[in-house]
């Protein structure tokens, strides 16, 4: 009996796909990290509408606004000087102000700021930094966090500082601030030294207790505290006794 033996022609044999299918997976999932990654990255520089003390720290160092030298350094304290007045009610006094200091250091600018209305441009235009933290807290009725004043001084000063005026010599005057000890120290660390900080005698006295509440009151009376406590307050008695005369005292000690 003869055995007859059949050949099959084997054909090739077909390629494995498991390892193309993983390799897919993988880069879906790559894909997805990838995705992930850069979607949380632009979250992170998203302006925030609501913030806590704590998150405007964090903003201010996540969006590049807070630096860890002062804006002004020690070498430019003789050309760019700040006088503080932690309240003022009489602007007509801030006229007077403004005039010793012209009349005492001729040649030099006198730039004022008022945070209000600092406060007001930010309101005001959707495009700049504040304007949604600033509309927020208000609609929510919640308090200023500590720094964001500052913050706002901070950037007036520096576009001053790239301007043609900036280029001189410059008497800063910031009206009604610091209204806290915080924030002066916060000014003194990020932005300048405070040359004198000038205590209008009346206005503490007679209008103070008018228009703030006793912890307000307190707030401000402090700062004249802590500037006093390193020899860089004055009191200006401007509305019993002409004032020239004290400021011009201030003067001849600081210039």
């Amino acid at each position: 009996m003869s055995v007859i033996r059949r050949c099959y022609a084997s054909g090739p044999t077909p390629k494995k796909k498991e390892p193309v299918v993983r390799y897919l997976f993988y880069m879906v999932v790559l894909s997805w990290v990838a995705m992930y990654y850069v979607a949380n990255r632009v979250d992170k520089k998203t302006v925030k509408q609501s913030f806590t003390e704590r998150e405007f720290q964090q903003y201010e160092e996540e969006t590049g606004v807070k630096r860890r030298n002062k804006l002004i350094s020690s070498d430019l304290n003789n050309k760019y000087k700040f006088y503080v007045i932690p309240y003022i009610y009489d602007n007509d006094q801030l006229s007077k102000i403004v005039n010793l200091l012209k009349s005492k250091d001729e040649g030099a600018n006198v730039k004022i700021i008022d945070p209000s209305e600092l406060i007001e441009q930010q309101k005001q235009d959707e495009g700049l930094r504040y304007h949604y933290l600033l509309q927020d807290l208000d609609e929510q009725k919640r308090p200023y966090p500590q720094g964001l004043i500052t913050a706002l001084i901070k950037q007036d000063i520096n576009n001053y500082m790239n301007t043609r005026q900036g280029t001189f010599d410059t008497n800063f005057i910031i009206k009604n601030y610091p209204q806290t000890t915080a924030e002066a120290i916060k000014f003194e660390n990020d932005v300048a030294d405070i040359q004198k900080c000038l205590i209008l005698h009346f206005d503490m006295l007679n209008e103070l207790p008018k228009y703030k509440s006793v912890d307000e009151k307190r707030a401000i009376e402090n700062v004249n505290g802590y500037f006093d406590s390193v020899g860089r307050a004055k009191t200006l008695v401007d509305k019993f006794d002409p004032m020239d005369q004290e400021f011009e005292e201030i003067m001849m000690e600081d210039l």
